[in-house]
């Protein structure tokens, strides 16, 4: 029997959604505060959830991220007025399912549980990833082996590709083929935490460890406890942060900032990385003793454009959710796009090709995907360049502002690489933008910086 969670402090709402479910022999549990909700989410599960935006302990973006961390692809409809519609449409953006205004119509709250269990039935999240990273690439294909034999195994795996080529999916995809499986799976962006908050983020707080610590915080290791805690762009955290996670997983147990009580943690440990740890060895920027602890087991994704084989099992792939998405019967590409698909680098790699594939969904009118809807940079890719003029074809001498400025930061990234030496951290402190900026933008314009 489903099971759906409905988190709201108005006991009115609560009891109207139960009775509505339980007359179509759906299980509900009820919850009034955002904390109780993610408990019983935790230890009794949901298929669904139906939550207000606005908790006395939470609002919906708080809620939301916190949920993300442990239950990835649970459906969550945010129920809110319509003074607040801009919230839940962001939402909506950032994953959420849907969202419904109150007061509540019973027909429209009915409509939005059958879409999500008719998507859970269609095979859930065993299908997406499979979708999603599965290819016929031979560097695919040895990728998806080593984490079938990693996956059982409760070894510390470090995931080296480039951004955007699916390393978090890849991640999941462990997990979920773990003895972890039915625990939380819980995702950090170290690259985008300055080190102080990633000190909260990984370990927690007590309230007034510092000035805003108004309550105690879980940190991700607590919330992953018993399953599987990802640490994305795991190269750029602080030194001091490396040394206690170093502790942390030598001791197995974490001390909250502003803290001193030790606490047990059990989790396994997956990091994952865009660049070349060994580099940072050598200049001392990552410890060696915590990468030979992160790196239990290596897995290398191929960058998209080391797999053309797949791009197409993708771009079908993306087609079709964006189809459903958009009320669309997208089914097929003109020769010139599935031309410009094969030539075209990728170097945003799957997440851009998601990104290309949903814009040209969305552009089409009829069912195919015409050239017209594609973005000028892959229309006029001139492959064997490393910035391409989309007005190359009408001078030689014009150039488009966006070039002029894309050369003027190449150039920029090259003369702090010069000037520091090739130390990513240094040149991107002289370029006043953080470390995953520099790499992403080293990336985009083909820079291969070897001392």
């Amino acid at each position: 029997m489903p099971k759906i969670l409905i988190i709201d402090d108005d006991t009115y709402v609560c009891k109207q959604l139960h009775d509505l479910f339980a007359a179509r022999d759906y299980e509900t549990r009820v919850s009034h505060t955002a904390n109780h909700g993610l408990k019983v989410l935790r230890t009794e599960g949901a298929d669904m959830v139906f939550c207000d935006n606005r908790l006395p302990d939470a609002d919906g973006e708080e809620l939301y991220r916190r949920l993300r961390r442990f239950h990835p692809v649970i459906p969550v409809v945010f129920m809110t007025a319509y003074a607040d519609v801009r919230t839940a449409v962001n939402l909506i953006r950032a994953g959420a399912a849907d969202y419904v205004v109150k007061p509540l119509v019973s027909d429209e709250v009915l409509r939005l549980v059958e879409k999500a269990m008719g998507k859970l039935e269609a095979g859930g999240r065993e299908v997406f990833f499979k979708q999603y990273v599965e290819g016929k690439s031979d560097p695919m294909i040895n990728a998806l082996n080593h984490v079938r034999v990693v996956a059982p195994t409760d070894l510390s795996v470090l995931i080296m590709g480039e951004t955007g080529s699916g390393k978090e999916v890849v991640a999941r995809a462990i997990h979920y083929q773990s003895k972890r499986r039915d625990n939380p799976f819980v995702a950090l962006d170290c690259g985008a935490l300055p080190g102080e908050l990633a000190n909260s983020e990984l370990f927690g707080h007590v309230k007034g460890a510092f000035t805003g610590a108004i309550h105690d915080k879980r940190g991700c290791f607590e919330e992953a406890a018993g399953g599987t805690l990802f640490l994305d762009e795991v190269g750029n955290l602080s030194h001091e942060n490396q040394v206690k996670l170093l502790r942390t997983l030598q001791e197995k147990t974490i001390t909250r900032l502003g803290d001193n009580k030790p606490i047990k943690v059990d989790v396994r440990i997956i990091a994952a990385t865009n660049e070349d740890l060994s580099s940072n060895l050598r200049n001392k920027a990552f410890r060696e003793d915590l990468y030979h602890r992160l790196n239990g087991f290596t897995i290398h994704i191929p960058p998209l454009r080391k797999r053309k084989e797949d791009v197409f099992d993708l771009v079908w792939h993306f087609i079709g959710r964006a189809s459903k998405e958009f009320g669309k019967e997208v089914s097929d590409l003109e020769p010139e796009v599935k031309k410009a698909f094969l030539s075209y680098n990728w170097p945003g790699n799957i997440r851009e090709l998601e990104n290309v594939v949903t814009r040209c969904v969305l552009l089409t009118r009829g069912s195919r995907i015409d050239e017209s809807t594609l973005p000028e940079e892959i229309r006029f890719f001139q492959p064997g360049s490393e910035i391409h003029n989309p007005n190359q074809h009408q001078s030689n001498k014009v150039q488009s502002l966006k070039q002029v400025a894309m050369k003027a930061e190449r150039e920029a990234i090259l003369a702090a690489l010069l000037t520091t030496g090739n130390n990513r951290s240094e040149a991107a402190r002289l370029l006043r933008v953080d470390r995953k900026t520099l790499y992403n933008k080293m990336k985009e314009y083909s820079i291969r910086f070897n001392t």
